[in-house]
């Protein structure tokens, strides 16, 4: 072969490869898989620790949280308190004696009954009393008024089974520190026929001792200790948005001076001594609300040392402890306007305070196990136990102080 051949040749040998490889390359390539670069032989022994596949953030675990049980203390010390069920009937008219006795008529069965102080039940009477809708005990708790919801009054003596019908158009009764007088509000149909009697408790010996005419229900009845002052009349000189002064009225035509009140709905409780007034009041200023206030109350004292306690309940919630101590059933919450329309707050459960009305420091002793909306509450003489009634039906509850 001369040299051209040869060159020929080696030319066609030379595109015959190449054609061959491109063939491969872009036909036959893509289907050979090849092996991974960290797969070891087939059949060739595996050393060291396995590849890790590929991981994810771990999830974990859902724990459900603890609730710790409630601690219930059988003493009032600041936390949820033991509440004693007392008298799990509907009662009316618990008022506790002088004499430590809790005092109240059961609805059910019709009779009156105390609770000793040693925390025995005996009736106060064998009698039994059909429908009574409200009863008003004197201190010693041995005589009552007692009203039915056909508007009868009666006065009883416990202790004699003496019994007297008194007026039908009397009403709001309230005993003297002795329990031998009583007050009233005689409301003839004439307006000129309206009076604040003081009387006997069985009605005899009964005497105006101030005009009512058009005011009755800007008075309210209230004998203080002292027995110098048998009411408060709300029918002052207005003072400021809600300001009213209040005039304190004797029995015998006194000239006692007034006070201001800042607020709506006042309602006053007396110290022991008679010398402060605890009362609360709603106004602007308390969004209307029911708010505590202390003030001097007797003699020329009267009206001084007015101060706000800067808590929001009714003095009716109260009893005093001593002169300058007091227990108060507190809401735990209250809307704008609860001092105007009370009955917002009849759903709602109370906490117990105690105030020291020098300092004017609020310590709550006590959350009532259940919830209880507290109607009126009452210090036993030995100070180791609260009685207080429920709003709704008048149950009879007890907690420990000591």
């Amino acid at each position: 072969m001369d040299r051209k051949q040869i060159l020929i040749l080696i030319l066609f040998i030379l595109v015959s490869v190449g054609i061959g490889f491109a063939i491969y390359y872009f036909f036959f390539r893509a289907a050979i898989t090849p092996p991974p670069v960290n797969a070891p032989p087939v059949n060739a022994p595996v050393t060291g620790l396995p590849v890790a596949p590929t991981g994810a953030p771990p999830t974990p675990a859902v724990v459900a949280p603890t609730t710790l049980p409630t601690v219930v203390s059988p003493i009032a010390q600041g936390g949820v308190t033991q509440v004693q069920p007392v008298v799990t009937d509907v009662t009316v008219g618990a008022t506790m004696s002088s004499s430590g006795s809790l005092n109240y008529y059961d609805s059910s069965q019709g009779k009156f009954y105390k609770i000793n102080p040693d925390g025995s039940t005996t009736l106060l009477s064998g009698k039994q009393f059909y429908n009574v809708s409200n009863a008003t005990f004197n201190p010693r708790g041995d005589k009552a008024i007692l009203e039915y919801p056909d508007g009868s009054k009666i006065y009883y003596d416990f202790t004699n089974g003496r019994q007297v019908t008194l007026p039908k158009h009397w009403s709001e009764f309230n005993f003297d520190s002795a329990g031998d007088k009583i007050v009233a509000k005689s409301i003839g149909l004439d307006v000129s026929n309206r009076f604040l009697v003081v009387s006997n408790p069985d009605g005899s010996g009964a005497r105006p001792v101030q005009e009512l005419g058009d005011n009755a229900d800007k008075v309210t009845v209230s004998w203080s200790p002292t027995s110098q002052v048998v009411a408060f009349s709300q029918t002052g000189e207005p003072y400021g948005t809600d300001g009213r002064e209040i005039y304190f009225i004797g029995q015998n035509q006194e000239n006692f001076k007034s006070m201001i009140v800042e607020g709506l709905d006042f309602r006053p409780e007396w110290s022991p001594s008679g010398q402060q007034l605890l009362y609360s009041a709603a106004s602007s200023g308390s969004d209307y609300k029911p708010q505590l206030w202390i003030v001097d109350a007797q003699g020329n004292d009267i009206g001084k040392n007015r101060r706000s306690l800067n808590i929001n309940t009714w003095a009716d919630k109260c009893t005093f402890d001593s002169e300058n101590v007091v227990y108060c059933a507190v809401p735990r919450s209250l809307d704008t306007g609860a001092g105007l329309q009370p009955t917002l707050a009849d759903q709602t459960p109370d906490d117990i305070f105690k105030i020291d009305l020098n300092t004017g420091l609020q310590t709550k002793i006590a959350t009532p196990e259940g919830d209880h909306t507290v109607g009126k509450i009452m210090l036993t003489p030995d100070r180791k136990n609260l009685y207080f009634t429920d709003k709704s039906g008048g149950l009879i509850n007890k907690i420990q102080l000591k």
